[in-house]
């Protein structure tokens, strides 16, 4: 038995190294039959820069991890800037995108209905002539909004996003997943002091921060007016009527102008940014609403000479301002009509022009529908505030948004109809037109 056992183990290892002879012989064959394939010359440098210019974002990010020279070059300065000067014009005029910026799982890991210490906030871009969606970011705050979060308009592929309630303020690119926290203005520290005080009758005026580029770069405006809740010792400002801070990004610090408007602006507004310059309704001051414009280059503010007579003497309830087409608009709401008007301001400031009229009775006594996912009806008669222009389409649709609701519309004034656009579940903050850009690290 024993040289049986001998005999059927030394068979199986020949058969084995039989087997063995047999894969090597037929690798062999296989190379010698294969053809050579000689790598193609390398491409002149200048020729990969003009095809890396024309690459979406994501493209590029992926393309740094396969090579150090061309990590070296998508990561240059000087690639940036001509990337994004590229993805300025094709968004100019071709590929306009939305973006819409929405809180995820607000109430996940909070206890005792206490909001969570971190906050989740998706980044949803969308073509705004298809309404296809493009692509989807999600990024952890570690320094949680508690709900309260405001989201200025994007500026070069970045937006900043910030709180009234905490003392929270980023700046991010969602192409790149790049963020900044910034240290808070003076105004996120007073105004956290109202907002989170029981004992308090009343919260304070709330204005919203501006993101721009000057000739110098970037930088967050915040003007404000002040109150009797600007009481704070460490607070040189309150003789003044209005504040503005200013973010240097080189210093990592808030400075405040010495000259600020002596008209206070209207509470909860967001500015209109347009021809290098910041906008403002004013309180009615001897029964007439004035623009206060601010030049983000110099840095000096100033009243518009002329304002549409219809709005100068509107309740301020009917009315606001937005950048459209790239150009500071302002339009006005005509109560039970629904009827609401837009105006442009020319390039030389002194004079306007009516661009559009928005006609939602016409919608509303038509088959069109004006509820899209929740309660709020687009068609409302008894609806005060007016409608936000987002964008204008090619084919001259209108998107639409409105503060009580979540939802996008797009107004086709030829059929005089209304079509839900995007709706989401969650609580949307705001929508901004965008494009994707490189810029980081500012």
């Amino acid at each position: 038995m024993g040289k049986e056992k001998q005999a059927i183990a030394s068979s199986s290892s020949s058969s084995q190294t039989k087997r063995r002879k047999i894969r090597r012989t037929i690798r062999k064959r296989r190379r010698r039959n294969e053809k050579l394939v000689t790598a193609p010359p390398s491409l002149p440098n200048d020729v990969v820069e003009e095809i890396f210019l024309r690459l979406p974002v994501k493209a590029l990010i992926r393309l740094k991890s396969l090579s150090k020279h061309w990590r070296s070059t998508i990561q240059s300065s000087f690639f940036e800037k001509k990337h994004l000067k590229i993805a300025k014009r094709s968004h100019d005029v071709d590929h306009l995108k939305v973006m819409v910026i929405t809180e995820e799982d607000p109430l996940k890991g909070s206890q005792n209905n206490l909001p969570r210490p971190d906050t989740d906030i998706s980044f949803r871009t969308y073509c705004l002539e298809s309404a296809s969606h493009l692509s989807f970011t999600r990024l952890n705050f570690p320094q949680g909004f508690h709900h309260w979060i405001y989201v200025s308009e994007s500026c070069d592929g970045l937006v900043c996003i910030y709180s009234l309630k905490t003392h929270s303020i980023y700046v991010i690119n969602p192409a790149t997943r790049w963020l900044r926290q910034l240290p808070p203005a003076m105004y996120q520290v007073l105004l956290s002091k109202v907002n989170n005080n029981p004992l308090e009758d009343g919260r304070r005026d709330e204005n919203h921060l501006a993101f721009v580029k000057a000739d110098t770069g970037y930088k967050l405006v915040w003007l404000y007016n002040n109150n009797n809740n600007n009481n704070d010792d460490d607070s040189n400002e309150t003789s003044l009527v209005t504040t503005c801070e200013v973010f240097d990004f080189k210093a990592n610090a808030w400075r405040y102008l010495t000259c600020t408007p002596s008209y206070r602006i209207f509470r909860n507004q967001t500015p209109a940014s347009a021809n290098g310059s910041l906008y403002w309704f004013t309180e009615p001051y001897n029964s007439k609403i004035q623009v206060v414009a601010f030049d983000i280059h110099t840095e000096t503010f100033k009243l518009l000479p002329e304002i549409v007579s219809s709005i100068a003497t509107s309740d301020p309830q009917y009315i606001d301002m937005c950048t459209l087409d790239n150009g500071m608009c302002m339009s006005k709401r005509q109560g039970d009509s629904m009827i609401q008007e837009i105006w442009r301001l020319k390039p030389s400031q002194d004079s306007w022009e009516k661009v559009y009229t928005i006609d939602l009775l016409s919608c509303s006594s038509s088959s069109s529908r004006t509820k899209f996912g929740d309660e709020f009806d687009w068609g409302c008669k008894d609806l005060v505030e007016p409608f936000t222009p987002v964008a204008i389409c090619k084919n001259k649709k209108m998107l639409l948004s409105h503060r009580y609701t979540r939802a996008l519309v797009k107004l086709d004034p030829q059929t005089k109809s209304l079509s839900c656009f995007s709706k989401h579940r969650l609580c949307t903050r705001r929508s901004v037109l965008y494009f994707q850009s490189l810029i980081s690290h500012i």
